[in-house]
């Protein structure tokens, strides 16, 4: 079953006097998993390698998603040369940037630094080192996607199609925060990573944009441990400073670890597998339900711990 496909038609490619269908394939033999409420695809041209077409897939029946239900489906093009990128579409998680097949990327979107922990307005809590201005941009969920390098079209031949095979594009992360002291329903935490990509370049699917800081909500899981799991584009290709873990609480109280070496696992800064943080300190967190409950609290304060071996 052939999915529903909406296309937006770039003024450089207006020349519709060979104009063909193609039938676009989704292969999901390398995401088996994967449920994407939508597919887009952009097609450059390898002339130049400039954005001509984008077209989205939807599921085949309205309401539906899941893996097997967006197979594909028709686009009508221009004969002539292309190169394909396509991924996932999350408007609520990221946007699409640039109009080059060298320069596209997926970016995700803005976000407030402690908006994972819905406390209403805190004020802005200290940020570590030289982060201070970098953006802040939220986590992205599952990415899928990939490239065609290739593709000709060609003037009043039928049949022709085209598969594309996305694969996982997203590095995951987790973190887990041992011995944490008073955890209450009163006090709110959520955490910050700095130091990661803002973007994803599909056309050779390496980390892009500027540094940024991510953050994200924490899970308590028992008694004396948070949690978190969420995906990220990898750490900035451009960062060869620290990393470091934020840990903020409604008490307007916040704690920085450096977390680099969790990150570049030891030395290889170029490390893109998943990542995974684990502190194992104790933090005792404040009574009380923090800011706009406690009125005579204003400052933030900053509490210093010392990371044990783990």
């Amino acid at each position: 079953m052939l999915g529903i496909c909406s296309c937006d038609h770039k003024e450089l490619c207006m020349n519709h006097s060979h104009m063909v269908d193609v039938d676009v394939v989704f292969d999901w033999s390398h995401a088996p998993d994967a449920d994407p409420v939508a597919m887009v695809v952009q097609f450059f041209r390898v002339e130049d390698g400039r954005q001509c077409y984008r077209c989205e897939f939807s599921p085949a029946r309205k309401g539906e998603t899941g893996r097997g239900l967006i197979k594909g489906g028709k686009v009508r093009v221009p004969a002539g040369e292309y190169k394909i990128l396509f991924h996932n579409n999350d408007i609520e998680r990221m946007d699409e940037r640039g109009d080059t097949y060298a320069g596209y990327e997926i970016v995700s979107l803005e976000q407030s630094l402690l908006e994972p922990m819905d406390r209403g307005a805190l004020g802005a809590p200290p940020r570590p080192g030289d982060t201070g201005e970098a953006p802040v941009r939220g986590t992205v969920g599952d990415v899928w996607g990939g490239r065609c390098e290739y593709l000709e079209v060609q003037a009043g031949v039928s049949g022709q199609s085209v598969t594309l095979s996305p694969a996982r594009m997203a590095v995951e992360c987790t973190v887990e925060l041992r011995n944490v002291k008073n955890m209450s329903d009163a006090v709110g935490v959520s955490a910050a990573l700095t130091g990661m990509a803002e973007g994803l370049r599909l056309a050779d699917n390496a980390p892009s944009g500027m540094s940024a800081t991510v953050p994200f909500a924490l899970r308590r899981t028992d008694d004396h441990t948070l949690e978190a799991r969420f995906q990220v584009f990898g750490h900035c290709p451009v960062q060869t400073g620290q990393h470091f873990l934020s840990v903020y609480t409604s008490g307007k109280t916040y704690y920085d670890f450096d977390v680099t070496d969790q990150i570049h696992v030891g030395e290889d800064a170029s490390y893109a597998g998943p990542i995974h943080i684990v502190i194992d300190a104790e933090i005792n967190l404040p009574s009380g339900g923090g800011e706009g409950m406690s009125p005579s609290i204003s400052g933030w304060e900053e509490i210093t711990i010392e990371l044990g071996m783990n």
